[in-house]
């Protein structure tokens, strides 16, 4: 014989009224939650990108200072292999630069001789070593990217410049910058700009 249950209004309305106020405490605290996870995310992402950063600056003044390999070369070689940062659309910039000791007055100073950058990139990232105006960058073919320097200056190229350098040493710094967009506006209400350099 089948039995059936009756239960009383009274508990029939407790379990309906449980299951209310989970839901309205679900509501509450979603939203609170979700903040938490896209901020995380948001930040994480911003880590990864420096991270790779940094390793293409280290790659780059690597392979300026140890092979024979030109500058263009290893700038196209790094924007090529920068994946995920985006370093084409507008997104980043690379610079390599080769500094000098150079004796001037009696004292050592670091002296730009050179300074490249990706040919077609984002232009307002610009390089903290030597700024190099507008008008002054190459564009034919195999020097396409490096900048015309004034000739017979003794240019100081980062304003605290705290490697010592012996008369006639260089050294290659790499610049990577990188124009971060965050994906939520909440964590980061604007873009920032990323920067990582290594002298090698």
């Amino acid at each position: 014989m089948l039995k059936i249950k009756h239960f009383s209004g009274r508990r029939a309305t407790g379990r309906h009224a449980s299951m209310g106020s989970s839901m309205v405490e679900l509501a509450l605290i979603l939203p609170v939650l979700l903040i938490l996870v896209f901020g995380v995310v948001d930040f994480g992402r911003a880590l990864l990108f420096n991270n790779i950063m940094v390793n293409m600056g280290r790659e780059g003044a690597n392979l300026a200072a140890r092979t024979t390999s030109s500058s263009p070369f290893i700038i196209k070689a790094l924007t090529d292999t920068a994946a995920p940062l985006d370093m084409s659309n507008q997104g980043g910039m690379v610079y390599i630069a080769r500094v000098q000791g150079v004796t001037v007055g009696g004292t050592v100073r670091a002296n730009v001789i050179e300074l490249y950058r990706a040919p077609a990139a984002n232009t307002t990232l610009v390089s903290k070593v030597w700024t190099c105006g507008a008008n002054s960058w190459d564009t034919n073919g195999a020097t396409s990217g490096k900048c015309n320097l004034p000739a017979g200056q003794n240019l100081i190229p980062i304003a605290n410049w705290t490697l010592p350098l012996a008369d006639g040493d260089e050294v290659r710094v790499a610049e990577v910058l990188y124009h971060y967009t965050p994906l939520t506006g909440y964590v980061m209400k604007n873009a920032v700009d990323l920067y990582s350099a290594t002298v090698l």
